[in-house]
């Protein structure tokens, strides 16, 4: 159960998905070259009771399977709480667990997951939560090979795991920010929640004041952290007593797991080898519904061509296919006419857009920003880019969702329209350079940013460089960087860009514009709201959105958010796009759904054995 927004890259959205289940701006050192868990018990020797149970798909698990996948960069880090971009929920997501998880077929609908069930007290604002007995967490040594004991997940976790994401110092702030109550006048009622422990398996989560998705983020948000591996250091002794201390929160954001994976899901880690490959293996003493495939390996191939030829020649089980030219071209694909690879199309819930560093003087002025939105060619891009397997989007929610004020128009191509604009904010060629300047601030500047953009996707190269045309024709000079993602994400969590163009991926109807558009994060390091969009007007509209529990109440006011948004022109929206992806039509029972990853790998399951070597 995800309601926050997670980066999506102009590749990274599908390149890895089909992980679906249970639950993320990473920054900090990454993970060492290689990483391995040492003690990890194999699919070998298993109990045979566990080839009796049914998976997800209503099949018995495969004793020798492999599901091949791919991803193209590596992420910063693997851990669940402080990483909040797509490849890395999709490296955690048969690994971490939450208290609930979303059901696909009803996403209003949460199911029990490490909560067996739970109780809601309206006047006291307060969840009771009962815990599921018998759930073990995954094997983990130390870096020096010696064995953590091993643990049963307990209520000592449930807080623990809360602990981190309210501690100030904590990289989470993306996931903080729905626990933080803005209007809070001192420390102590900073947060929205207070988690105590009642026993083993009970857990109390008691909110100081209405939340509109209170049941969302209690249950579904925080991937549960094993307490016994996260509150050490390498050598086995605590990092600090104090899990609300900045040395914890300094221990923590830089751990020795977090080139490692302890969960309690079904899939455990095996190995990370950086630029090479990530395996996870079946976990045997998994509490529910087994895996049906007892490995899942995810190959790193950064160039998006041969990841495509990889899944036309069966060599991947499932591929995204982020050019849209090359998915209709592989339709004349000679494995695909033989019915041996699928193609497919879906939609996905998310949206692409160009950000400004609101914090630079030349974004300053709004209408030098709408001039910008005026010159993009978003109809352009769709039709010779994405073969019109886009729509064009007016702001952050999505159309047709309720939170979505339909009634606004995409803003229009209009290159007239955007030199008058940018001619009445005072942007004029006095040097005859073709290239606008203004003097601010006592400084002649130029009407020129670097725009940083993600270094492996052909697409967005292209759609960038029409971009930057059209502004150089209306006297603005755009720079274009192609950056690797993991050098993306450390430039945006410390605000050093000028301009960037990414995608979040988000809920399909109700979600929290708190963590992008509030301001009290926007100079928070790490924090969603990157571009530091500051707008009072909208922060009251956001504060009386999230305790308003009438519906009709929270369209309009998800309505005047937009609108406020869409004037500002903070960012320029571009569109959402269907995902196009193949896979090898061994892979059985594939469906679609209309929430994140709108897949879901549990239930897949082959007629023909993929194993290593064949």
């Amino acid at each position: 159960m995800k309601f926050r927004c997670t980066w999506i890259s102009g590749l990274l959205a599908l390149t890895a998905l089909g992980l679906g289940g249970c639950p993320s701006q990473p920054s900090g050192e990454g993970p060492a070259p290689n990483a391995t868990a040492t003690g990890a018990p194999s699919s070998e020797g298993s109990d045979a009771a566990l080839f009796e149970k049914q998976t997800d798909g209503g099949v018995k698990p495969a004793r020798d399977d492999v599901l091949l996948l791919a991803y193209s960069n590596d992420p910063n880090t693997l851990n669940a709480l402080t990483a909040s971009d797509n490849v890395s929920n999709a490296f955690q997501r048969q690994v971490y667990e939450s208290l609930g998880q979303t059901d696909y077929n009803d996403p209003d609908n949460i199911l029990p997951a490490l909560a067996t069930g739970w109780e809601f007290d309206e006047e006291t604002l307060t969840f009771t939560i009962h815990l599921r007995k018998g759930v073990k967490w995954h094997p983990m040594s130390l870096p020096n090979g010696t064995a953590l004991p091993a643990k049963e997940f307990t209520s000592r976790d449930v807080k623990f795991s809360f602990d981190c994401v309210l501690n100030p110092h904590v990289e989470a702030a993306h996931l903080r920010s729905y626990f933080e109550d803005p209007d809070a006048e001192d420390e102590s009622q900073r947060y929205k929640i207070k988690v105590t422990i009642v026993d083993d398996y009970t857990v109390k989560v008691k909110w100081t004041k209405p939340y509109f998705l209170a049941k969302e983020f209690t249950l579904g948000s925080v991937p549960m952290m094993p307490r016994h591996v996260y509150s050490v250091d390498e050598t086995g002794e605590p990092i600090s007593y104090d899990f609300t201390s900045k040395e914890f929160a300094d221990g923590f954001n830089t751990h020795w797991a977090n080139k490692l994976m302890c969960g309690t899901g079904p899939m455990m880690f095996k190995s990370w080898n950086r630029n090479e490959r990530l395996e996870l293996v079946r976990f045997d003493d998994y509490w529910g519904k087994p895996f049906y495939f007892s490995q899942l390996i995810m190959q790193c191939i950064p160039n998006t061509n041969t990841m495509v030829q990889q899944v036309l020649k069966n060599d991947l089980d499932w591929s995204a296919f982020p050019e849209k030219d090359q998915w209709l071209q592989s339709k004349s694909n000679a494995n695909v006419k033989a019915g041996k690879v699928k193609l497919v199309d879906f939609d996905y819930p998310g949206y692409r857009y160009i950000g400004y560093n609101l914090n630079r003087p030349i974004f300053k002025d709004k209408r030098f920003r709408w001039a910008l939105a005026h010159a993009t060619p978003v109809r352009q891009m769709i039709d010779t880019v994405f073969k019109g397997l886009a729509m064009p989007v007016a702001g952050p929610f999505l159309p047709g969702s309720t939170a979505c004020d339909d009634s606004i128009e995409p803003v229009p191509y209009d290159l007239e329209k955007a030199r008058q604009l940018l001619d009445e904010a005072g942007w004029k060629d006095t040097d005859g350079d073709g290239v606008r300047d203004k003097e601010i601030d006592g400084v002649r500047m130029p009407a020129f940013f670097d725009m940083m953009i993600f270094a492996d996707s052909r697409a967005f190269k292209t759609i960038a460089e029409m971009y930057q045309e059209d502004c150089r024709k209306i006297g603005v000079k755009v720079q274009l960087s192609p950056t690797k993602w993991a050098l993306m994400l450390d430039k945006l969590n410390a605000k050093e860009f000028d301009a960037t163009m990414l995608g979040w991926g988000t809920g399909w109807q109700k979600s929290d514009p708190f963590q992008l558009w509030h301001s009290s994060l926007a100079d928070v390091p790490s924090s969603s709201n990157f571009i530091g969009y500051v707008n009072p007007e909208v922060d009251e509209l956001i504060n009386e959105l999230r305790v308003t529990m009438n519906e009709e109440k929270q369209k309009e006011l998800y309505h005047k958010i937009h609108r406020l948004i869409y004037d500002d022109q903070p960012y320029t929206f571009l569109f959402s796009e269907k995902q196009t992806a193949g896979y090898d039509t061994r892979i059985e029972n594939v469906k679609f759904y209309r929430i994140r990853p709108c897949i879901d790998s549990r239930e897949w399951f082959t007629n023909r054995p993929r194993l290593l070597g064949q």
